[in-house]
């Protein structure tokens, strides 16, 4: 039977996370460089080789403690409340307060540092980071396609690109308060709904796509 500590864990469990909680700690403190096996084992209170046995390199390491925090207090995932417009809205908003905290946008930050260190885990890296949200945003939007809310015509592709974009966008600029990158997103949003909405909803909302069928 595998030992348990006093808070009633698994042992390999508890060290397991008192690995992943100090490359946080150190990530937030002091980004993705300062990041290494020997400080990352003295800052848990663990040998090398714990660290060793499970990831071979710093850019897993670092990944798995990014999206095990991520996936603590991650934003809201896309809504589905059959306006795909307001839908998108508050999942842009959310993306906006959650990044609004330095220590998550300093984590998200580390995450792209570190694909960009391990060109072989490049790939993963983004799907764990966007993933999630950008299968999410294709399904969404081929539903409001399918069902009349925007243009049957959309490139959904495109539109989840921008807004994923737009996410991203929040991660790095850390000059932008939460409230200029709301500003920004609905900026953003309105200028991609206005592109892609059916016709009633475009009269509706009082707007119009120039040269465009809005018919859907």
């Amino acid at each position: 039977m595998e030992e348990v500590n006093r808070r009633g864990r698994p042992r390999s469990q508890a060290t397991h996370d008192a690995i992943l909680d100090a490359v946080c700690d150190i990530l937030v403190t002091g980004g993705y460089s300062e990041v290494s096996m020997d400080r990352v084992a003295t800052a848990a209170g663990v040998g090398k080789h714990s660290l060793y046995r499970r990831w071979a390199s710093k850019a897993p390491l670092v990944a798995e403690a990014v999206m095990n925090a991520y996936g603590q207090q991650s934003p809201l995932l896309l809504p589905d409340t059959g306006d795909v417009e307001a839908d998108l809205r508050e999942w842009l908003l959310g993306q906006a307060r959650y990044f609004g905290v330095e220590r998550n946008a300093a984590l998200s930050r580390a995450l792209a540092v570190a694909s960009a260190d391990d060109a072989g885990d490049r790939e993963a890296l983004d799907l764990q980071l966007a993933g999630p949200h950008r299968d999410a945003l294709l399904r969404r939007l081929h539903a409001a396609a399918a069902g009349g809310e925007i243009r049957a015509d959309t490139d959904v592709e495109a539109v989840t690109e921008a807004l994923i974009g737009a996410m991203l966008y929040r991660i790095f600029n850390r000059a932008k308060t939460v409230d200029e990158t709301i500003k920004v997103f609905n900026g953003i949003l309105d200028a991609l709904m206005r592109g892609v909405r059916c016709a009633e909803n475009v009269e509706s909302r009082g707007a119009h796509r120039p040269g465009g069928d809005d018919r859907c």
